[in-house]
C-alpha cells in the first residue's frame, strides 16, 4: 500500500526485562530466541571523534584510531568517477527494487563512499536507511523506526558487510514489504569481496529485481592533469595537524614514491599523513616505510603506559626497583 500523508500512525513498544525494537512501514524479522534478524534505522552517517582531556591538550595517545573511516576526520575526495555510477544506477527508472554490490579489499574507501553517497541522496529527496546485521550487533536507542516515505523521492537501504550476512537473512531483507512500495527502491551491498554476489543475483532475480555491481579499485596515479593522491595526501595532513595544533601548511611535503601500488589505497595515503603529522609534532624522523609499525609501536606504548600506571610502586618489576 503507497504511503499517504493523510493518515498518521503510531506504534507503542514496551519491554520489560530485554530490548524493544519497532519499525512503521515496514516488516519486522525475528529470531524466536536471539531477537531482531536485522535492524532498520535511519543511516548513522559519520560519528563523532572523542578525545581525552589528555589527548585534547597534548598528542593523541592513539593515533591510529583517526584513521576509522566512521569517524570520516579527512574530507571525501576523490572517487568521482564512482559517485556518478552510483548516481546514475539510483537514478535509472527501473520497476521494482534494485541493487548494487560494492565490493573491494579493505582499505579502498568503500565506507566513506558510501557515506558520500548517501549524503548525497539525502540532498536529493531519498529516504536512507540502514540495514544492520541483527545477532551481535550494536542496538539502536530502543523504540520505533518510522520507515514510511510520504515524501521521499525513493528509499536507498545500505547493507555494510553484507558478504558475513547468511542468504537467508538477505532472503528477508530483499522480501520486506518496505522495498515494495510505489517509489523506487535500492539497496547498496557493501562488502570485501564478490563472493556471495553470484547467490544474491539469482534470488534478485527470482525477486523480479534488478542487479549490478561496482567493484572499487586501487585509484590511479593521475586522473586528469591533478595529481589526486598528492591532493588526498595533503588534505589529510591538513586534517591531521589540526588535531595536533599544528600549522596546516606541511614543511616536509608529501612522502617520495605516491605512485607505488601500496599507495593506490586511501587508507594507506591516510596513514602515511597520520606518521608525517605525528613524527613531526614528536620532533623525530618519518619512516618512509614501514608505516603500520610506527602506528603499532605508539599503540603499544600507549597501552604499556596504561598498565604501568595500574601496579603500584613497590610492585614494580624493573631494573631500578
Amino acid at each position: 500500500m503507497a504511503d499517504s500523508p493523510s493518515w498518521t500512525a503510531s506504534q507503542e513498544v514496551r519491554v520489560e526485562n530485554g530490548y524493544g525494537y519497532g519499525v512503521i512501514g515496514a516488516d519486522l524479522h525475528v529470531h524466536p530466541d536471539r531477537g531482531p534478524v536485522y535492524l532498520l534505522t535511519g543511516h548513522q552517517g559519520p560519528r563523532e571523534l572523542v578525545l581525552s582531556r589528555e589527548e585534547e591538550t597534548g598528542l593523541p595517545a592513539q593515533p591510529s584510531k583517526v584513521l576509522n573511516a566512521r569517524y570520516a576526520l579527512v574530507d571525501f575526495t576523490g572517487r568521482r568517477q564512482d559517485l556518478e555510477r552510483l548516481g546514475r544506477w539510483r537514478d535509472d527508472r527501473l520497476q521494482g527494487p534494485s541493487a548494487m554490490w560494492l565490493h573491494g579489499p579493505g582499505g579502498q574507501g568503500k565506507t566513506r563512499l558510501a557515506d558520500e553517497f548517501a549524503r548525497l541522496s539525502t540532498a536529493a529527496g531519498w529516504q536512507v536507511v540502514d540495514a544492520v546485521h541483527g545477532p551481535g550487533s550494536v542496538l539502536p536507542t530502543p523504540g520505533s523506526t518510522d520507515l514510511r516515505m510520504s515524501e521521499a523521492a525513493g528509499l536507498l537501504v545500505i547493507v555494510d558487510y553484507a558478504d558475513r550476512w547468511p542468504l537467508s537473512h538477505l532472503t528477508l531483507l530483499l522480501s520486506n514489504a518496505v522495498l515494495r512500495r510505489d517509489r523506487p527502491a535500492r539497496v547498496l551491498f557493501i562488502a570485501r569481496s564478490a563472493h556471495s554476489w553470484p547467490a544474491i543475483r539469482t534470488l534478485l532475480e527470482d525477486l523480479n529485481g534488478q542487479a549490478a555491481d561496482l567493484p572499487l579499485g586501487p585509484l590511479p596515479g593521475r586522473i586528469g592533469s591533478a595529481d589526486d593522491r598528492r591532493a588526498m595526501f595533503d588534505a589529510a595532513w591538513r586534517r591531521f595537524a589540526g588535531l595536533y595544533s599544528l600549522p596546516e601548511q606541511n614543511p616536509t611535503g608529501p612522502p617520495n614514491g605516491l605512485d607505488r601500488p601500496e599507495f593506490g589505497l586511501i587508507l594507506m595515503l591516510h596513514m602515511a599523513a597520520l606518521v608525517s603529522v605525528d613524527s613531526h609534532a614528536r620532533g623525530v624522523e618519518s619512516p618512509t616505510a614501514n608505516l603500520s609499525a610506527y602506528l603499532l609501536d605508539r599503540e603499544l606504548a600507549h597501552w604499556t603506559r596504561l598498565y604501568e600506571a595500574r601496579q603500584a610502586p613497590g610492585e614494580r618489576n624493573d631494573e631500578s626497583a
